[in-house]
């Protein structure tokens, strides 16, 4: 039992009807045009090559007895379908596609196309698409072939952000999102047709780099400026020499400005480090050095050496005080600039007794002052001897001597 006709390509199933009265040996079958033979019930084969062909089957017994049997069949050939070479297209284009072999046709997927049951439809599909015909003939066999067809986008390309160097410095331009490159400018890029080219200009330049997708299809274009700083040159003046607790205002003379970031070292003793203008609290020898930088991150430094000094003019004990109680001069102390302590401070009495004495403290501080008390009394007006011994912010030392008045 099987069809008595099939196409090519089908793969075709002959079934054995056999009813026996004794035992059976195997069926035996065979195809009389091209000698294939199998053994069976069933017998399935794929002619692939069109023609009438006869198929005969033999049956036996185990006791000898035999009957053959035979089936026609015709065998159709499958079209050859050839379709158009695959192709490219612009994203809002199309093209027509061309195919042969068959009298009817279906096409899939059916987007894109203007037609799908004919044989050269307009493709303008949005994004790549991988097309297959199926044409059919009249025996109802049918062949297939399949159209690739590539869509090219549009497309934006980004660039590297506007970037400053200074005068004579070099930058990286990167650009992404295209297949080729055209940059303008190219007299100071290391390329003008790479994605990636080194820039070496000597002013602010503006570049402009257009992308391409190799395909014809689209460009698009993108801008960026590389901007270039001269180095700034920057002085604080000449070494200088300053008695110790000086407050020193630190000045500078730029060229090549404006300065946008100051940093200035060390930090000590400093009323700001990242300001143009500092003041700076003398106290010991010291060396500064300032950093300035410009927005295009151009820099220059410059470094100014204080030495210092202490004298006698630093350290200030009236001549005269009251110790009357009124709130006024009652107390005599070590008053001073640049001393960092008093190692001692003495008082005596006309016949070279110490009155008063101490010792180790700052000064300024009337804690540490005479209130003109002798052993718990305010004597009478007189006159009295002080010596005092000071440290000076640069280390240095000094004694001091001389009279003050006890007045009422």
């Amino acid at each position: 039992v099987a069809a008595t006709s099939k196409c090519a390509s089908d793969s075709v199933l002959f079934q054995s009807n056999v009813v026996p009265n004794d035992p059976l040996n195997p069926l035996q079958w065979k195809i009389m045009q091209n000698g294939v033979t199998a053994t069976g019930t069933n017998f399935s084969y794929r002619f692939g090559i069109a023609g009438t062909y006869t198929i005969r089957l033999i049956v036996g017994t185990v006791n000898g007895c035999f009957d053959t049997a035979f089936h026609t069949i015709v065998i159709n050939a499958n079209p050859v379908v050839t379709s158009s070479n695959n192709l490219i297209l612009c994203r809002g284009n199309s093209s027509q596609l061309n195919t042969t072999g068959a009298p009817n046709y279906q096409w899939t997927p059916t987007n894109g196309l203007s037609c799908i049951n004919c044989p050269n439809p307009i493709a303008s599909p949005l994004a790549t698409t991988l097309y297959v015909v199926v044409g059919t003939n009249s025996f109802g066999c049918t062949g297939s072939d399949t159209v690739a067809v590539k869509v090219i986008q549009p497309f934006d390309i980004t660039v590297t952000p506007n970037v400053k160097i200074c005068i004579g410095q070099s930058t990286n331009l990167l650009t992404v999102g295209a297949n080729n490159y055209l940059w303008d400018n190219g007299n100071t890029l290391s390329s003008t047709i790479i994605a990636n080219p080194v820039a070496t200009p000597t002013i602010t330049t503006d570049y402009r780099v257009i992308g391409y997708d190799g395909y014809n299809c689209f460009a698009d274009t993108a801008f960026v400026q590389v901007g270039v700083g001269k180095y700034p040159t920057i002085s604080l003046g000449a070494d200088v020499t300053f008695a110790t607790g000086t407050l020193l205002p630190l000045t500078t003379t730029v060229t090549n400005g404006p300065i946008a970031v100051w940093l200035w070292k060390p930090t000590s003793n400093l009323s700001c480090t990242i300001c143009p203008l500092p003041i700076a609290s003398i106290k010991k020898d010291i060396t500064y050095i300032v950093m300035a930088t410009t927005h295009f991150g151009c820099s220059a430094s410059d470094t100014i050496n204080i030495k210092t000094f202490c004298e006698s003019a630093q350290v200030f004990i009236p001549n005269a005080f009251t110790p009357d109680g009124d709130g006024l001069n009652d107390v005599l102390m070590v008053r001073g600039t640049g001393i960092v302590s008093v190692k001692y401070f003495r008082i005596f009495n006309r016949w070279g007794e110490i009155i008063f004495e101490r010792a180790n403290f700052p000064p300024n501080d009337l804690r540490y002052g005479w209130d003109g008390k002798i052993r718990g009394v305010v004597g009478p007006p007189d006159v009295f001897v002080y010596t005092a011994e000071v440290l000076c912010e640069n280390g240095s030392t000094f004694i001091y001597k001389g009279n003050t008045s006890s007045i009422k």
